[in-house]
């Protein structure tokens, strides 16, 4: 079985202070992380347990004392035992349905293979140390992989969330930090419940990595480090993810968008093979017309690049043909690309999302997407650091 049941660890109280948002989020927004910091003070929380990408380079002092917090929050979590959990997540105008679980690391590949778990975006190998080293003297886990499934018959979990959950045996109910949104967790610890879902997710065939995947190549990599020198059952083995179908009506496909700096705005425009449309917002109807369309935004202009005869599948292959010769940086959030793309000397780029209809297919026949190509949901809606495991014995 693809599926492994963890221990869950959870805390008993100061469920908002405890859940923090993926590491990989704010990465231009230190303003984000400061009001995170000054709103947990010295309570317990994830975010002593995690290292958020805006601190980067790795500092080894701040790797220690997340090892330290892990063994001091010992006595704090309490063991649910083995079991999985629905979680119902709720933001403005949607609510999206998963399932904690984990996965055996024998069953992915990041190299794009035939694997059972699968990346659906290159993976960097270069950001892969940081995160091990993290990773090597850990005692806990806790995830914001994402993990899709495909299941347009619901034959996994309910589809409408107006369905009946266990809510005898709800574990946490709480408004998650700067607005994201609500969420729920409950207990699955029936034997016959969980093997009724492991069987159906076996059946369902492969399983995608939406989000998290370079956390997840962290955790593979680690797993063969030490293979061959522990059981093989040792927890480690395993990792934490969440489980979504791409059928769940909470889910959403959004762009992630790019931002140049330190250049001629004008020069590099220039090097796309692109007729250029001016536009008066960034919200201007996208033209349809045409093959690709992507948007861009400088300190005088902004407009569309329009390409007539693409030669890649997607707009995202299109422009980073030509971006990826110079520093890029990558943000979930259009008003911050339409901030810092009118600066002096940058362009912002934005993209339009990747259909969700299309999804499978499109792995299946590319094998993987280039680096963040998607993301699932907008920035506030990504995935918080709730449940945790030991993944040492």
């Amino acid at each position: 079985m693809i599926l492994h049941v963890p221990h869950i660890l959870l805390p008993e109280a100061n469920w908002k202070e405890w859940a923090v948002i993926a590491c990989d989020q704010h990465t231009q927004d230190m303003e984000y992380w400061t009001r995170v910091e000054e709103f947990v003070g010295d309570t317990p929380s994830t975010l002593n347990l995690i290292y958020p990408e805006i601190y980067l380079p790795l500092d080894e002092n701040r790797v220690n004392k997340i090892h330290e917090a892990m063994r001091n929050y010992r006595t704090f979590l309490v063991d649910h035992g083995p079991c999985f959990i629905l979680v119902k997540r709720a933001v403005p105008g949607s609510e999206r349905t998963g399932l904690v679980v984990a996965i055996d690391l024998e069953g992915y590949e990041y190299d794009g293979s035939e694997s059972f778990v699968r990346p659906t975006e290159k993976t960097i190998k270069e950001r892969l140390p940081a995160r091990v080293l993290i990773r090597e003297n850990a005692e806990l886990e806790l995830t914001h992989v994402l993990v899709l499934y495909d299941d347009p018959d619901f034959s996994v979990l309910p589809g409408s969330t107006a369905n009946p959950v266990y809510e005898e045996n709800k574990v946490y109910d709480f408004d998650l930090m700067e607005d994201g949104g609500h969420i729920r967790g409950f207990k699955i610890s029936d034997k016959k419940t969980i093997e009724r879902i492991s069987e159906r997710i076996q059946a369902l065939g492969t399983l995608l990595v939406g989000d998290g995947n370079h956390s997840l190549a962290a955790a593979k990599s680690f797993w063969e480090k030490i293979k061959g020198t522990v059981p093989d059952n040792y927890p480690a083995r395993y990792a934490l993810v969440e489980l979504v179908n791409l059928h769940d009506p909470g889910l959403t496909f959004e762009p992630i968008h790019r931002l140049v700096r330190g250049v001629d705005p004008e020069e590099l425009l220039q090097k796309f093979n692109a007729r250029i449309v001016e536009s008066s917002a960034r919200d201007s109807i996208w033209p349809s017309d045409t093959n690709h369309s992507i948007g861009f935004i400088t300190k005088d202009r902004r407009g569309f690049l329009i390409f007539d005869n693409p030669k890649h599948d997607l707009e995202v292959e299109t422009l980073d043909e030509v971006i990826d010769a110079y520093p890029v940086e990558y943000e979930h959030d259009p008003e911050v690309v339409e901030k810092l793309g009118k600066e002096p000397e940058s362009v912002g780029f934005f993209l339009p999302a990747l259909k969700r209809s299309e999804f499978f297919a499109l792995i299946k026949k590319k094998g993987i997407l280039p680096r963040k190509s998607f993301s699932l949901g907008k920035e506030n809606e990504k995935r918080y650091y709730i449940e945790a495991r030991r993944i040492t014995q």
